[in-house]
């Protein structure tokens, strides 16, 4: 978290998402002695309560409750940092102008750019004028989200530290598809996790490194639906990664693919005795391995 920022008046504040673990992150918000204040104050999502958006000073990166903080995000992204030259008042006031599109059909959406998991998805979303508007009382923005090591957004416009307190943004149709397809997979990997098919108790960046190329796997198959994608996901974790090398499976998921058939159509198919046979062959290569 190295502090490397154009102005030494640039204060430095956390962006975080109590939703993560609310109990526990708002505690540790009220033990910092700091001032924090919720981004949603004011608006119907506010009744979130201790799973609120909140924006947090931060006077000390060493402090014990920091890195309490870093550690849920280890396990839960949650957490982004923010160098900024304006005061916490005007930034929260910034943050809460961004957190809704325009989707069309006189449809809103609330824009998860805060989950740390989604920021550069988010950006290339927004594109260059709504993305530097945002950025521009920003110095720098710190986050993880998918990622093991901290990466590093910078404004390196030499314009003031604008606020912007009101702002229409417009999302069209593939920008939200393109967000919708971003963050799928972070969605099937959380409910295989709730379902306990993936440990919890991992670090998140190893949970969705295991994760993604399962998934991919899903994509290559053409399975285009995400409930068919998330049993997909579930089978590999039960059966093994190669478990679609099994000739009948192979041969199902081949003709899904000319046919546009359901995964879970073609599955069904399977006989039991074809499960038992992949399912001993796993076993095999573990033993050896």
């Amino acid at each position: 978290m190295k502090h490397d920022t154009n102005s030494p008046q640039a204060q430095l504040f956390g962006l975080v998402d109590a939703a993560a673990c609310p109990g526990k992150i708002f505690a540790l918000l009220e033990r910092s002695g700091e001032r924090f204040q919720s981004v949603y104050a004011g608006l119907p999502e506010d009744e979130a309560g201790l799973a609120s958006l909140f924006v947090v000073r931060v006077s000390d990166e060493k402090a014990d409750w920091v890195e309490e903080l870093n550690q849920i995000d280890l396990h839960t992204p949650c957490l982004s940092l923010l160098w900024s030259r304006v005061d916490l008042d005007p930034l929260v006031a910034h943050l809460q102008a961004f957190l809704f599109a325009d989707i069309g059909d006189d449809m809103t959406a609330m824009v998860r750019y805060f989950d740390p998991r989604n920021i550069g998805a988010v950006l290339r979303a927004w594109g260059k004028q709504v993305g530097g508007t945002f950025m521009a009382p920003i110095e720098q923005w710190l986050y993880r989200g998918r990622h093991p090591d901290w990466q590093r957004i910078r404004n390196d416009s030499r314009d003031d530290a604008r606020i912007c307190r009101s702002i229409v943004i417009r999302l069209d149709q593939s920008e939200v598809d393109a967000l919708t397809a971003h963050t799928e997979p972070d969605e099937l990997l959380a409910t295989l996790i709730e379902n306990g098919v993936v440990d919890r108790e991992r670090p998140y960046v190893e949970r969705f490194s295991d994760f993604i190329p399962r998934y991919r796997q899903a994509v290559q198959w053409q399975i285009s639906e995400p409930a068919d994608r998330l049993l997909f996901c579930h089978y590999t974790y039960l059966y093994g990664e190669t478990f679609d090398k099994h000739i009948l499976i192979n041969d199902l998921l081949m003709q899904g693919k000319r046919t546009g058939e359901s995964f879970r159509k073609l599955v069904s198919r399977v006989p039991a005795g074809a499960w038992t046979q992949i399912e001993h062959a796993r076993k095999y290569q573990l033993a050896l391995s």
